[in-house]
């Protein structure tokens, strides 16, 4: 859910709370005066472009040709218990 940072009229004091877009909230949460409005906050864009050097089937080679020597190392552990 969004945070939202309101002001009170009463107390002057700032506060966030989290709530849905369509709602409001109705008191201060510090004095409980219903004297408060809606601080406009910056937006941050939290979607970073991605910029992939790899490509899939390359991402997908690594993990086999590392899975492949996991198994080769496990192999020679057990040969070598027995």
């Amino acid at each position: 859910m969004p945070v939202y940072v309101y002001e009170c009229e009463e107390c002057e004091e700032q506060f966030k709370v989290s709530h849905g877009m369509t709602e409001n909230h109705e008191h201060c949460d510090l004095c409980d005066a219903t004297n408060i409005r809606r601080i406009p906050t910056m937006f941050t864009n939290l979607s970073k472009k991605i910029v992939r050097n790899n490509k899939t089937g390359d991402i997908t080679k690594e993990f086999i040709e590392n899975s492949k020597e996991e198994l080769r190392n496990e192999k020679r552990e057990l040969d070598g218990k027995r």
